[in-house]
């Protein structure tokens, strides 16, 4: 063992003279693994009515027969009709409800429950635009102004309906944001004012008030439509004002926070009166009954439309089977402060500020207690094709307890407030929820109202596929699988993460997020192919974690291979702590603060580690490096472009990081290379490899990339 561990480190001080004085050279011959997924549009089939197929038009009436030349009006009364003629329909035969090109309005929920006729396609007439909308029009405006700047302005009568949100066509608008830029910080949060003082982990303490610094305060004129969003760590806090003391600069809320408000917290008010000053900023004002809108050019009295939300939810489906919606795009619904239901933690009620909660706290993780535009509950062959989500204020899709066999493919997700998808089973051993697939979908701006959101989102399921989705542009993580912390028994198993392209999330906005993230014991789950880049966490003092690949909290038995992760601002791979995965054949390249990193060394095996290209722009490659036992390595290549010269540790500073020859003494870089991999670019982030890469000495075996959906949307 002495001899074995005197030749390594003499071979490491050979390996260190030969990157300092003879730098690899690259080649001349490459072959490329990259190659462009050729994007196709949905075949939607043809238009052909059949036996007992309905017929809906915009123009048509309920009281019809359904058929083309007398088609009903609605989807709810399309549901109905099937409802009354299904003894006349053989069960084995599927059912076709042909929505013509138009905007139908969901002014309420409509419930699918065992009574209704099942093996139904809802779907549009091919190359025909329909639209369900959770909002009607407002066209009836005056010219008036706010806080002395011209405005359109709307009665609305604030005693039957109150939104939150207000819609251009499609597009979300804003409503005003003190401060209009940056954040302020919290001055401080008194112990006296948390419900769960004692809280052991200090995460949880369940603030109804806290202090905000001078300036960062005032008296504002309509108290009760002020919401305050506070940021802490992994979470984002949407709490309405209860009162405001400028001489002391006390802030009290009507719901709990649920995560600790601490010093230097950041957090905005939204929806101020006082600060309605920008084109296309709008405000309703409660006590006067009227909606203030601030026009864009060429916008007048005269032209302006716009959409108001009248609900949140379109469909929710109870004991049916064989559903399918197609072709239709789900648009402008509204959302409200959630009250929680979990109870996670105990509130004192003897508090003297229990008395203006109105709101229970809600789970302080991935927008978890948010209700959805559809949700499927006890269902088994539920399938949404081809269909939008744009401007969705909650979840937009969501599959709750024994949900089998159903999916989501070919749909695009834009601009949801919450969760795009989220498989939300409880738990339970055996799974209950399973055989659920995410494909080909783009999910574009996901968690715009709850920023703690999440792309696609798993619970306590098993057999699913979330394979060949693009995700992007939202405030959390991508991809989050399993939901137990640590090593307790997990119904979460064989979940393929599968060639799914993710890029600029986080945005500097939160903390602790990863483009895909694990959690607990997941036998036969693989995260393969996917291409992750641009994660970016909160960059202030108190922000950290934005990794390409995270396994938190007690991951086990997970095998992580042939992904390209680049660009993370702390680094490409991050596990917490967890048991026997393993982490082969990925491209690891310039992280913020290094590579890799593991943060808990426990006794067992972590992990192993083997035939990955490490690249770096003078960063770490493993940033902490104080115990032997952490994981295995083996046969991986590492390279710096910085200095050309590789090291670890948690800093890049001269005397607090580790050369090769200490590395090796530690017992690490087991077989590696240090070599330039010859990428075709990485300057450009082009990581093609040459045909004579040294990476090939080192076992790493090039794939194909085909991340992202294999379709194209409009718009």
């Amino acid at each position: 063992m002495l001899k074995q561990k005197i030749i390594s480190t003499l071979t490491a001080i050979i390996t260190l003279l030969t990157l300092w004085f003879c730098p690899a050279k690259p080649a001349e011959g490459v072959f490329s693994e990259k190659q462009d997924v050729e994007k196709i549009k949905f075949d939607e089939g043809v238009f052909e009515v059949m036996e007992y197929d309905l017929v809906v038009s915009p123009e048509g009436d309920d009281s019809n027969a359904g058929t083309e030349e007398m088609p009903l009006r609605t989807f709810l009364g399309a549901k109905e009709k099937l409802k009354e003629i299904k003894d006349n329909i053989s069960t084995d035969k599927e059912v076709t409800v042909w929505f013509k090109e138009g905007t139908y309005l969901i002014d309420e929920k409509v419930n699918f429950d065992s009574d209704d006729f099942s093996n139904v396609v809802y779907r549009s007439v091919p190359g025909e635009d329909v639209i369900f909308t959770g909002a009607v029009e407002l066209s009836d405006w005056t010219e008036g102004e706010i806080n002395g700047i011209k405005a359109l302005v709307a009665d609305v009568d604030t005693e039957k309906v109150y939104f939150r949100s207000l819609f251009k066509g499609e597009e979300r608008l804003p409503v005003s944001v003190w401060p209009e830029e940056g954040s302020f910080t919290a001055k401080n949060a008194d112990i006296k004012d948390a419900l769960n003082p004692n809280d052991e982990s200090g995460f949880f303490k369940l603030h109804t008030a806290f202090y905000a610094n001078e300036k960062e305060i005032m008296n504002f004129a309509n108290l009760e439509d002020v919401n305050v969003r506070i940021m802490h760590k992994w979470c984002d806090d949407i709490l309405p004002l209860h009162s405001v003391d400028v001489e002391t600069g006390r802030v009290e809320v009507r719901k709990p926070a649920a995560m600790t408000i601490e010093v230097n917290d950041n957090y905005v008010y939204e929806n101020v009166r006082e600060a309605v000053n920008n084109a296309g900023e709008w405000y309703l004002d409660r006590s006067e009954g009227k909606l203030y809108y601030i026009p864009c050019e060429g916008e007048t009295a005269e032209n302006l439309v716009l959409s108001a939300p009248v609900n949140d939810s379109f469909i929710e489906i109870d004991g049916m089977s064989d559903i399918t919606f197609s072709g239709i795009r789900f648009v402008n619904t509204d959302w409200d402060f959630v009250s929680g239901t979990l109870n996670l933690w105990p509130m004192d009620k003897t508090n003297p500020n229990y008395e203006y909660i109105e709101f229970a706290p809600t789970h302080p993780q991935a927008s978890y207690e948010i209700p959805a535009a559809i949700t499927i509950v006890n269902a088994e062959n539920i399938n949404i094709i081809n269909c939008t989500f744009r401007s969705i204020s909650d979840t937009a899709v969501m599959f709750k307890e024994n949900v089998k066999n159903s999916a989501v493919d070919v749909c695009h997700f834009d601009e949801i407030g919450g969760n795009a998808i989220f498989i939300n089973a409880p738990y339970a051993i055996p799974a209950v929820t399973k055989e659920i697939s995410i494909t080909n979908c783009e999910i574009n701006e996901y968690g715009r109202i709850y920023n703690h959101s999440i792309g696609v989102l798993l619970c306590h399921a098993s057999d699913c596929i979330i394979e060949n989705n693009e995700i992007h542009d939202g405030w959390y993580t991508a991809i989050s699988v399993g939901w137990v912390w640590g090593y307790a028994e997990n119904p979460t198993d064989n979940i393929q993460v599968k060639d799914n392209l993710i890029y600029n999330i986080g945005n500097g906005w939160l903390s602790d997020m990863g483009g895909i993230y694990t959690l607990g014991i997941q036998p036969g789950t693989v995260l393969s192919g996917n291409v992750i880049y641009n994660v970016g966490c909160y960059g202030g003092e108190q922000g950290y974690g934005g990794w390409g690949i995270y396994l938190d909290e007690g991951s086990t038995e997970i095998l992580v291979e042939n992904n390209l992760v680049y660009d993370c601002s702390s680094q490409a791979f991050h596990q917490h702590y967890g048991r026997d995965n393993v982490i082969r054949n990925n491209i690891f390249a310039f992280g913020g603060e290094g590579i890799f990193r593991i943060t808990r060394n426990e006794e067992h095996n972590s992990l192993v580690l083997e035939n990955n290209i490490f690249v770096s722009d003078d960063r770490v490659m493993y940033w902490e490096t104080i115990a032997m036992d952490w994981f295995k390595d083996n046969s991986n290549l590492y390279w710096d472009y910085g200095n050309k010269a590789v090291y670890s540790g948690s800093s890049t500073k001269l005397t607090e990081r580790h050369n090769i020859v200490d590395m090796v003494g530690r017992g690490y870089y087991n077989n590696a290379v240090f070599a330039d991999p010859l990428f075709k670019d990485a300057a450009n982030r082009d990581f093609t490899l040459a045909e004579n890469s040294p990476a090939l000495d080192a076992g790493f075996v090039p794939w194909e990339y085909k991340a992202g959906t294999r379709y194209t949307f409009n718009g």
